[in-house]
């Protein structure tokens, strides 16, 4: 009797540890955005030469959640120090979501050519 308890309590903890591995059904590691601050959402517009807005302010710890909208020509946006990089095609919407971990004011820009002044299409998000 004895034994067979100490088998059945040996199968739930290795039962437990595999279930806490942080793997999703496909094996996948899943990552999990650790939510600190508050939720801050914003409605983005890409447009030939310019993000609207231009500018997001949000505090240390908050996580960002960007819905942003082409509405001319496949754009992108980058913001490296929050490993921000994503593609927009023509008419579509995306959302993005990290958290705002770090602060400063940090560059976010346009990383597909989008025509003449793709290089002027930026904007600053601002963590406080």
């Amino acid at each position: 009797m004895r034994r067979e308890f100490f088998i059945i309590l040996a199968f739930f903890l290795v039962f437990l540890t595999a279930c806490s591995s942080g793997n999703n059904a496909d094996g996948n590691v899943v990552k999990e955005i650790p939510s600190v601050g508050e939720i801050k959402e914003f409605d983005m517009v890409a447009k030939q030469w310019e993000f609207d807005p231009e500018t997001i302010t949000v505090n240390d710890g908050d996580t960002v959640k960007l819905h942003i909208k082409s509405i001319d020509v496949d754009h992108g946006i980058a913001i490296p120090e929050f490993e921000v990089n994503e593609y927009i095609s023509a008419g579509e919407t995306i959302d993005i979501e990290f958290v705002a971990d770090k602060t400063g004011e940090f560059i976010f820009y346009c990383n597909v050519f989008c025509g003449a002044d793709h290089k002027q299409m930026k904007g600053t998000l601002i963590v406080q």
